[in-house]
């Protein structure tokens, strides 16, 4: 026999030995393990392939969430950025409530007069 035959295809061979000949058992044999060969081959590359498709949608995801979700490094510069908003409102308020202070003493002075 050209093929290494293991248990089952020794016990298939046995069986069709005596109904065949033994060339064509083993010719029989060796097409039905080559088929199976093939198969196995075809179902490998399709489970690679889904493996390799699958890994793509799991970069594509990370890269979402990466876009969608906020890092540490987005919160601390949002953090900067409020502090700098807050820090401009502040002088702003002061400002207007030194003016509307000064119009306040202006318009007293105008009428005590």
């Amino acid at each position: 026999m050209s093929h290494a035959l293991n248990v089952s295809d020794i016990h298939l061979f046995n069986l069709l030995k005596n109904k065949l000949g033994e060339k064509e058992a083993e010719q029989f044999v060796g097409l039905v393990k080559d088929k199976i060969n093939h198969t196995m081959e075809a179902k490998n590359q399709t489970i690679s392939k889904d493996i390799i498709s699958l890994h793509n949608e799991v970069a594509m995801f990370r890269d979402e969430i990466y876009k969608n979700f906020a890092t540490k490094e987005d919160i601390a510069k949002l953090q900067i950025f409020v502090a700098r908003i807050e820090s401009k409102l502040l002088l702003w308020a002061f400002v207007f409530w030194a003016t509307q202070l000064a119009a306040i003493f202006a318009f007293l002075k105008l009428f005590m007069k």
